[in-house]
């Protein structure tokens, strides 16, 4: 017979205190609330269960809701900065070149720009509300408000592929656009970008309905029900209508352009041309990444980093509404004179209204064997911007 060991015999009664006080502790009336009866169990890093009561630790609901209140809160913030800056700097460059779209074929492109990202600034006045509220303006505004967020998008895409489209045609015919450009038809190629872009976006208006989930109203795309192949050809539909036809047209636009200067050995002079130039890479980068993310998203992407990026995409993508005025401003605004409300008009007068560019020819002599000296007079005299035609020819 083994002798007894009185350490062990020590550590024994002392665990039979232990186990025995922990069943009176657990036993009392506090562990038999009705909130406290189911526990939580927790793996620590050794692997070994820690049983806790649930008021102990944030449950994954109050973490859930945590990250809803911040998307919120970043959804409020830029709602209202989309909404305040996009209305009135857009509402701005619509009063100016109201008066002269008659006149300048400049202000038709301009114009009908800032009535697309006009209407998409104001929209944002309904979701803006809803954040606080829930969706209270029934089914059809619901519909029209993600309308609008498509119509614009692509609105603005197509007017830019048209606008690219002009001027390719005044740097590499300019004889041909000199005689058959005219306001009636530069209004028509505007017509045509507006109605294309209100057919491209019925689908986003048939399938935006209004859903209620634990007492809350949302204005979403609904496509449960519908067949698989809807929501991958609706996401195919805005990423070839919405982004890579224009992106095409616009670079071989371009393309053309650099060609034509590149053989003429001239160079532009044009502020309205610049600004053509800019607002493009302007509307490509602000829209990129809200395509990237809806192709990942098309593919199955979730994760809450993930969400927030697709998030961030799209205020990105919204911001580009309410960016070309600024854009105006600092390519026409003369910073040697004071920052007043005269000067702001002014400079946005002067880039929206520009119309008497040219073409500035360099001498050389293989441009003779191009074209005759009588060509390159006239060529020469027509502006990027209007082709030398600033009222209709008849």
């Amino acid at each position: 017979m083994q002798p007894n060991n009185p350490v062990k015999e020590d550590q024994q009664k002392r665990g039979n205190v232990i186990l025995a006080t922990s069943d009176r502790f657990f036993s009392s009336n506090f562990f038999r609330s009705p909130s406290l009866q189911r526990p939580v169990c927790i793996m620590n890093a050794s692997s070994t269960a820690l049983w806790l009561p649930n008021a102990s630790l944030p449950s994954s609901l109050e973490t859930s809701s945590d990250i809803n209140r911040f998307r919120n809160t970043l959804k409020i913030v830029f709602y209202t900065v989309v909404f305040l800056l996009g209305a009135f700097g857009n509402g701005v460059v619509i009063w100016i070149t109201a008066r002269q779209v008659s006149r300048t074929v400049s202000c038709v492109w301009f114009f009908n720009l800032a009535l697309a990202d006009f209407l998409f600034s104001v929209s944002r006045i309904a979701p803006l509300v809803a954040m606080k509220e829930g969706w209270v303006f029934g089914s059809f505004a619901c519909k029209v408000n993600g309308f609008i967020k498509y119509l614009n998008m692509f609105c603005s895409e197509f007017l830019l592929a048209a606008i690219s489209m002009d001027r390719a045609a005044c740097i590499a015919y300019p004889l041909w656009a000199r005689k058959h450009r005219n306001i009636r038809l530069v209004w028509l190629a505007a017509i045509g970008a507006w109605l294309t872009a209100i057919v491209t976006s019925i689908p986003f208006y048939l399938y935006r309905k209004v859903d209620t989930k634990n007492n809350q109203t949302k204005c979403l795309v609904m496509l449960k029900g519908e067949k698989p192949g809807v929501q991958v050809t609706i996401s195919i539909l805005r990423l070839i209508c919405g982004f890579l036809a224009s992106f095409t047209i616009i670079v071989i636009c371009y393309g053309i352009i650099l060609v034509v200067l590149r053989r003429r050995q001239t160079s532009l002079h044009s502020k309205s041309f610049k600004v053509i130039f800019v607002l493009v890479v302007t509307f490509f980068l602000c829209w990129l990444p809200y395509h990237i993310t809806q192709l990942l998203k098309l593919a199955g992407a979730e994760s809450t980093a993930f969400s927030f990026t697709a998030l961030f995409a799209a205020f990105l993508a919204y911001l580009n509404s309410c960016v070309n005025p600024f854009l105006y401003f600092f390519m026409g605004m003369d910073f040697h004179t004071r920052l007043t409300l005269y000067n702001i008009i002014r400079a946005l007068r002067r880039i929206l209204l520009e119309e008497n560019s040219s073409i500035n020819q360099k001498s050389s002599s293989s441009n003779k064997g191009s074209f005759s000296t009588n060509e390159q007079a006239k060529s020469s005299e027509i502006s990027p911007v209007n082709c030398g035609n600033s009222t209709p020819q008849t």
